[in-house]
């Protein structure tokens, strides 16, 4: 009976932390809605891309003749994942996609070993809360069987998640949402092209950047998924913000390794603080300024611990078809895991 009872209370355990941190994230948000309640975000695009959607209008075309100085940024399977949200206020929508999108992440991180949800307290996790950004979702897509498709609300990230973890369910998932968005509007990649050339020099891949060619390295440790993740982001364009390095809360293999990861997020966000009433922002230009911090104190940190790691990932675990990248081996303490 006890080798019955320890899974239901390893379940009971990891649902009770899930259920707390979806209750820290509803606070902080709702919080965040009370501070702040007319701050825009970049969820408003989406937003207001699925409002147009449903009027049978163009999104891409919508956004671009509004005034935002920049075009839609999303392929149209993320303004479908936004339609139910475009039912209700934008302040309302605002934090319900929040929750929603932290709930996720959440779902996935509790499949991974406890230390995993140390991530909701990075600095990267609460920029992308307080940008209304998708980067936890793909995080949650590589983690739960079911919500693979979510690479496809942000092809250039998601494809790097995806040569970390190169599972045949998703690339299915992920083509058949590409599907019922070309249904939904066919013309949809073509405008979304246009609309790109209006105003994109700021998105680049990290190796255009200074010493960005040094995580190239991490394909030194090809056969894990973090060396590949690693290589991968350097070659794909990407807002360079720190919302976008969440993906790298898939790196830490420990309690420690995540408390280097969390650390480095919340020092990465000083020059984005110290211009937080700076007005409107050249997002070139802040992408530069950012640069140096997210590269020291979050890129090459990941790489090293990428590199110092000897043995390869155990078969059967991260990124394969047999498991939904099923957590590996942890001790009861929690300090030591992934079979080490």
């Amino acid at each position: 009976m006890r080798s019955a009872e320890t899974p239901r209370r390893r379940a009971a355990l990891l649902t009770r932390r899930a259920l707390i941190a979806c209750v820290l994230i509803a606070a902080a948000r709702a919080a965040l809605f009370f501070v702040r309640p007319a701050q825009p975000t970049d969820f408003d695009q989406l937003w207001w891309a699925a409002g147009a959607l449903l009027g049978g209008e163009d999104p891409y075309r919508v956004i671009a003749q509004g005034s935002s100085p920049y075009p839609l940024y999303y392929p149209l399977p993320a303004v479908l994942l936004a339609v139910p949200f475009s039912l209700v206020p934008l302040a309302m929508a605002r934090v319900l996609w929040d929750i929603a999108v932290g709930w996720s992440l959440v779902l996935g991180l509790s499949r991974r070993p406890p230390f995993a949800l140390l991530a909701l307290g990075s600095g990267a996790y609460v920029h992308a809360m307080v940008r209304g950004q998708v980067t936890p979702l793909l995080v949650a897509a590589v983690l739960v069987p079911a919500l693979g498709w979510l690479l496809s609300v942000k092809p250039n990230v998601g494809l790097a998640l995806w040569a970390a973890f190169p599972l045949r369910r998703i690339a299915v998932q992920c083509g058949a949402a590409v599907l019922l968005s070309l249904a939904v509007w066919p013309a949809w990649p073509l405008t979304m092209w246009q609309a790109l050339q209006v105003n994109s020099s700021h998105i680049r891949p990290p190796i255009a950047l200074p010493f960005g060619w040094l995580l190239l390295a991490g394909a030194l440790r090809w056969r894990t998924p973090e060396g590949r993740l690693l290589a991968a982001l350097a070659l794909i364009p990407q807002h360079l913000q720190p919302y976008e390095t969440l993906v790298l809360c898939l790196v830490p293999r420990s309690a420690r390794e995540m408390g280097i990861f969390v650390a480095g997020s919340w020092i990465a966000l000083i020059p984005l603080i110290a211009r937080a009433d700076a007005g409107p922002l050249d997002l070139q230009a802040l992408g530069r300024e950012v640069w140096p911090y997210l590269l020291v104190c979050v890129y090459l940190p990941a790489l090293f611990l990428v590199l110092r790691r000897a043995r390869l990932a155990p078969p059967g675990g991260l990124g394969t078809d047999s498991e939904a990248v099923a957590p590996p081996r942890v001790d009861p303490a929690g300090s030591r895991s992934y079979g080490e």
